[in-house]
């Protein structure tokens, strides 16, 4: 059986190819290939047919049905990129909120190699704008649709991305901002009280469903994040100076 490793936030994701190839259209995995020798967190078999007591998971991705045992998982899900997404999504939920401590947030990552920018948000606020008027400015892009985050103020980036053109990448920075973003004429940085920045990041924090962590243990988790960044709201225009804005709040 052939499988592709992938860099988890440090972790290694160990994932039959069939499985990797199925997700490619949808999914950046390239930037994500790990060589590390440490035992894999997570490996994901793929089956022709699993038993009947076996569970399903389903979302808007679509569905599938597994056995998972400790470090192994086995899926049965048919052929389609989609369903490969679906998969690598659970395995990275999975590996973040039990081997790693942390949750999975739909918001995008900047990062100027040193610390990183989290910008959180329902969807049509402008991560995806956002992150390609940075990247086209020389930043680095961790993601523009799911992020890491961990209690003590990281972050980490992930192969999964809404815009095509927006490829992330691997790595666990220091977060310096988690913002909210508005649309504007210009740059600037405004007030983002704690209660607000707490409704929004858990609001867009990713439910594993069958795996899903109790809310309160997803609160305590966001909350530690919280405390050691700055909060603020990010208003912006269309165009690539909210790069070099971003680059000095990286750098402040």
């Amino acid at each position: 059986m052939d499988f592709f490793d992938f860099d988890c936030a440090g972790e290694v994701i160990r994932v039959e190819r069939s499985l990797a190839d199925m997700s490619r259209p949808r999914v950046h995995l390239g930037a994500f290939a790990s060589s590390s020798s440490r035992p894999p967190a997570l490996v994901i078999e793929r089956h022709a047919a699993l038993p009947a007591h076996a569970r399903v998971a389903e979302g808007p991705l679509g569905r599938c049905r597994f056995l998972l045992e400790g470090a192994r998982m086995q899926v049965e899900v048919p052929d389609g990129m989609f369903q490969g997404e679906l998969v690598l999504r659970l395995a990275w939920y999975l590996v973040t909120t039990t081997t790693l401590g942390g949750v999975l947030i739909h918001a995008a990552g900047i990062s100027d190699g040193a610390n990183a920018l989290v910008a959180s948000g329902k969807s049509g606020d402008g991560k995806s704008t956002l992150s390609r008027l940075c990247r086209a400015s020389g930043l680095e892009l961790l993601t523009d649709e799911i992020v890491q985050l961990f209690p003590d103020g990281t972050c980490g980036g992930t192969p999964f991305r809404s815009d095509e053109d927006n490829v992330g990448r691997p790595g666990r920075l220091p977060v310096r901002c988690f913002v909210a973003l508005e649309k504007a004429a210009s740059e600037s940085l405004g007030a983002l009280a704690p209660l607000a920045a707490a409704q929004l990041a858990t609001s867009q924090c990713f439910d594993g469903d069958v795996f899903a962590l109790p809310r309160v243990e997803v609160n305590r988790r966001v909350l530690g994040f919280l405390s050691h960044v700055q909060l603020g709201t990010l208003a912006f225009r269309k165009d690539v100076a909210v790069g070099s804005f971003v680059r000095g709040l990286l750098a402040a």
